[in-house]
């Protein structure tokens, strides 16, 4: 029994296809994956809740730096700057989220543990010069 042979398609070369805008191609490299920074955060909690605050502190500030559009990130970093007693970093970093999720119930109690004779900065509330 004998099989005739058919050809394989080829895949075509790379420089075969349409060419790419060089703008959209370097936009798309730098954009952030939205998947990072989770593995970090995980580990900051595990370690925050084994007490190891400045490791989980340094878990943290590389998971905001990974993605800075995820606020949870941003939460447990001021979480962990706040036990840590750098309350002024912690205060600095909560607006951040609020601005951004009003509706974010963590970093809501978070700020009023912790300042609660100051009213939450929320997108309705900025004050414009």
């Amino acid at each position: 029994m004998s099989r005739k042979r058919t050809k394989r398609a080829r895949p075509a070369s790379k420089g075969s296809g349409p060419r790419r805008d060089p703008q959209v191609a370097r936009e798309e490299a730098l954009r952030p994956c939205p998947l990072l920074g989770y593995d970090r955060d995980r580990l900051g909690c595990y370690l925050l809740g084994r007490g190891a605050l400045k490791l989980a502190e340094s878990q943290f500030r590389r998971a905001v730096w990974l993605n800075p559009f995820e606020p949870s990130f941003k939460v447990h970093w001021a979480l962990t700057l706040i036990k840590l007693g750098r309350k002024p970093e912690a205060h600095a970093l909560l607006p951040e989220v609020l601005l951004k999720s009003s509706t974010d119930k963590e970093a809501m109690e978070l700020w009023h543990q912790n300042w609660p004779e100051e009213q939450p900065v929320t997108p309705g509330s900025e004050v414009s010069p």
